[in-house]
């Protein structure tokens, strides 16, 4: 999410960072103009790394904001434990923070740790739904057995293109890369329910690509909401680029005219998300069934 949304809705926040040449880079985008920078450096050949938080800058975080808020409890959503060890980190830290939390913010208040299983706005729209319950005055224990509901059943799918960027990262071979290229082969990557990245087809070309995402939402979207007494058109569309492209104008156009009286909100993947996706990529995030258990 951009920086200024979490200012507006008193959201505390931690930065992963970027390591480029060396230098490792802290920063919380919020212009557009900020994300597309990154990515033009991206498609230029830049090639940064990410690295996890640690247990003991979480920790400090953690009591931090504990000794700055003097009432209520906190909870921490992580990104994925299926795409960082940062979780796990963040838990060890709450468990210590926990054990002395009496001394350091008073009695009966506690840290709770959330394992996301997703990414960038995945993790946003936990957020969002934990703001609603906490303005309308959920308690600790039923928000984060809610959040813990919800977010098993978050789809994630994302259509990739840079297959250069992944032949940078390790991720596929230079034969691949270039062969996929010029088949305009667009790997279809879907979050899991461990909360990994996982290929699960490989679609020629951007408008079948398309097709086969509208595809996904209604199986896994429209339908199953149907079979279990739900209303897919009640609930809302993430749709998030990496790069601008004529592959996030189509899913836009796409998608609206598939569900045209459904919520759809616009997004920018971050760039701890966005180092290892690369440009030109476009995820659809919706809520249905529960994720594919795939590897």
């Amino acid at each position: 999410m951009p920086r200024s949304w979490y200012e507006k809705n008193d959201v505390h926040y931690i930065i992963m960072k970027r390591i480029l040449n060396g230098v490792e880079i802290s920063e919380c985008f919020d212009k557009d103009e900020e994300f597309d920078a990154f990515y033009e450096n991206l498609k230029k050949g830049e090639m940064p790394t990410t690295t996890q938080l640690n247990p003991f800058e979480l920790k400090d975080y953690f009591e931090d904001i504990l000794k700055k808020n003097p009432k209520g409890d906190l909870i921490h959503v992580s990104l994925s434990s299926g795409l960082s060890n940062t979780f796990n980190n963040a838990k060890s830290a709450a468990e210590e923070v926990n054990k002395h939390l009496e001394s350091i913010a008073g009695p009966k208040r506690h840290v709770y740790v959330i394992d996301s299983l997703m990414g960038t706005l995945g993790i946003g729209e936990q957020v969002e739904e934990l703001v609603r319950m906490r303005d309308e005055g959920a308690s600790t224990e039923d928000a984060v057995k809610s959040i813990e509901d919800f977010l098993a059943h978050q789809q994630g799918w994302v259509i990739m293109t840079d297959l250069f960027h992944l032949k940078r990262g390790g991720r596929i071979s230079g034969a691949a890369a270039a062969i996929g290229s010029v088949l305009n082969i667009r790997p279809i990557v879907h979050l899991t329910k461990k909360g990994k990245l996982a290929i699960e087809n490989k679609i020629r070309g951007n408008q079948k690509a398309v097709k086969y995402i509208l595809s996904r939402m209604e199986k896994y979207g429209d339908k199953y909401a149907k079979e279990n007494g739900g209303d897919f058109i009640n609930s809302s569309i993430w749709i998030a680029r990496t790069s601008n492209s004529e592959l996030f104008e189509l899913v836009k156009s796409s998608v609206h005219s598939a569900y045209p009286n459904i919520k759809i909100k616009i997004g920018i993947v971050g760039s701890v998300v966005g180092t290892h996706l690369g440009g030109g990529g476009v995820a659809v995030l919706f809520h249905g069934a529960p994720r594919l258990d795939i590897d």
